[in-house]
């Protein structure tokens, strides 16, 4: 029950704060890289299928609430925000994905990539990827100091 309850944790600090869960578990807790790795990952892609699936039902609940239609006025933010996803795109999204958190870039890629095939398998890869390499340097750190 204990190890339940442990692995409970570190899937929620992987939802939420994705970016130091390696660090904590491998400087802090001892752990290993592979144990790290599973559960960095494993947790993300949690985070991501459970965020995706409310934030699509949290949108659509908006979109249907009945809000009047007005014509949008095209705001400094509001084109600096089109800009960069004309530039960057899904795959800009990822790169920063980590550093922005689970629940904050599954939810932008919800809204703006909605329409992306397997959207939700690209950030899974993308958070896969994130947690190699934060693990790896997390190890590497461990092993040097």
């Amino acid at each position: 029950m204990e190890f339940i309850l442990e692995l409970l944790g570190w899937w929620a600090l992987a939802i939420v704060k994705f970016l130091f869960l390696p660090w904590l578990m491998i400087l802090g807790a001892g752990k290993g890289f592979l144990e790290t790795f599973l559960i960095a990952s494993s947790g993300a892609a949690m985070g991501v299928y459970l965020v995706a699936f409310f934030g699509d039902r949290l949108f659509a609940y908006l979109s249907e609430r009945g809000r009047r239609k007005e014509a949008k006025v095209m705001t400094a933010s509001r084109r600096r925000i089109v800009a960069i996803k004309a530039k960057y795109g899904l795959f800009g999204l990822i790169a920063l994905s980590a550093f922005i958190s689970v629940p904050i870039s599954t939810l932008l890629a919800v809204k703006y990539y909605r329409n992306e095939p397997m959207l939700r398998l690209k950030l899974c890869l993308g958070f896969t990827c994130w947690a190699f390499i934060f693990c790896g340097l997390a190890t590497l750190f461990k092993l040097l100091f």
